[in-house]
């Protein structure tokens, strides 16, 4: 026996922006009714505010309205954004507006801050993913030099006879060393950037 699908109403977010009553909605349409996008209420020239700034178009955050029960004989909207990974989810602030398309207007300006609040997070993200690959090149090429400085002592012992060598080594060396130097630049300009964010930590626990 299939059971019967009910809204869910998360706790009300700490931090939204200033945005008051503020929470994830499950099964949206099994208590809130349904308007529609707030692009096409509004008729705004986009469908939504990307989550990467690569533009992956399945990961959009879109304005949405919905309609909650007239009060007073007054109507009421409430607004927020369509759960893009998850059906008839949403993030919904539930301080109503009094017509559609003002509560359209708002959720469009609601989409586009958290967009950009994932956004950030995938930049810190990635970053602490570049760090990680950043660290893991530097230890690959300093057990590279090490094996070149063996190489290297080894060589002298025979430096009368093979010059060459020793000349090749030396210049691979001393190219390492320059490498190494350049990745530590690039990874600790990455840590001071986003090194106090969370999901730059994330990232390299990743």
């Amino acid at each position: 026996m299939k059971v019967p699908k009910s809204i869910v109403y998360n706790p009300i977010l700490k931090r939204a922006h200033g945005y008051r009553q503020v929470r994830w909605v499950e099964n949206a349409s099994c208590g809130l009714r349904l308007i529609g996008y707030a692009d096409k209420i509004a008729k705004l020239n986009h469908q939504g505010w990307f989550t990467h700034d690569d533009g992956d178009p399945y990961e959009v955050y879109r304005g949405i309205v919905y309609q909650l029960p007239a009060r007073d004989g007054k109507e009421r909207f409430v607004y927020g954004y369509a759960d893009p990974c998850n059906d008839d989810c949403a993030l919904v602030c539930f301080d109503p507006e009094e017509t559609a398309e003002r509560a359209a207007h708002e959720a469009d300006r609601f989409a586009e801050i958290f967009a950009e609040d994932e956004r950030d997070y995938h930049r810190a993200w990635d970053a602490g993913q570049q760090y990680e690959q950043l660290d893991e090149e530097i230890k690959e090429i300093r057990m590279e030099t090490l094996a070149l400085g063996d190489e290297m002592r080894a060589a002298k012992k025979l430096a009368a006879k093979a010059p060459t060598i020793c000349n090749v080594l030396r210049a691979k060396i001393l190219e390492n060393y320059h490498r190494i130097l350049k990745l530590r630049k690039t990874r600790d300009e990455l840590a001071e950037m986003y090194g106090r964010d969370e999901a730059f930590k994330d990232g390299r626990l990743s």
